[in-house]
């Protein structure tokens, strides 16, 4: 079966720390299974290609190509970085490892948008960019390498360097009124409060 997103590969990101939740963000169960695996349920059908990039060895669900961090800096933007690279589609769709709520609609708009120009596609909600649900080409990867050897770590501060497409809040709402998509699992409490209002969740 085709992929309903032509030229752009999936990537998850997740290798944080996850020092806030305590245990690996996208290992927790959720809908009666994990976090991650209801991510790539949602998202089903969408990509040919889906990356993961995350330091859990023996974890990778079925189809998910592991993807090794090019640095040993630890950071989103060298997870980001090292799915760029390894990637076999010219456009990545990034997305965090704690965003089990993201909706399809928004990402087929977000691919579809990236390939009419731009190295990166990113949506603006209240007023801050979300980099963690974004779309990267990977012309951007040499300036975003030459970002992090310089030092730096801010995931969104080598967009100066780059064309950026802004996606404004109004657009990302026709696609996810509730901006349920952005919804982060950060900690405990956060992961009890979303368990308890998602029906039929087990975890």
């Amino acid at each position: 079966m085709k992929p309903i997103v032509r030229d752009v590969s999936l990537l998850v990101l997740a290798g944080g720390e996850s020092r806030r939740m305590g245990t690996p963000k996208h290992l927790l169960p959720f809908m009666g299974g994990t976090v991650l695996e209801h991510i790539l349920k949602r998202l089903d059908g969408l990509f040919d290609e889906v990356l993961l990039a995350g330091r859990a060895p023996g974890l990778f669900p079925a189809g998910v190509v592991p993807v090794v961090d090019v640095k040993q800096l630890r950071c989103p933007l060298v997870g980001i970085l090292s799915g760029l690279l390894a990637a076999g589609n010219p456009y990545v769709f990034v997305l965090g490892c704690d965003m089990p709520f993201i909706e399809p609609s928004l990402v087929r708009m977000l691919c579809s948008l990236a390939q009419g120009g731009g190295e990166v596609t990113v949506p603006m909600v209240h007023g801050f960019y979300e980099p963690l649900c974004a779309v990267y080409s990977r012309a951007s990867a040499g300036r975003i390498e030459g970002y992090i050897d310089a030092g730096n770590t801010k995931t969104t501060g080598f967009f100066p360097s780059v064309t950026v497409r802004e996606v404004s809040e109004e657009r990302v709402r026709a696609c996810d009124p509730l901006l349920n998509s952005f919804v982060n699992l950060n900690t405990p409490g956060e992961f009890r409060q979303h368990c308890r209002v998602m029906p039929g969740n087990r975890g």
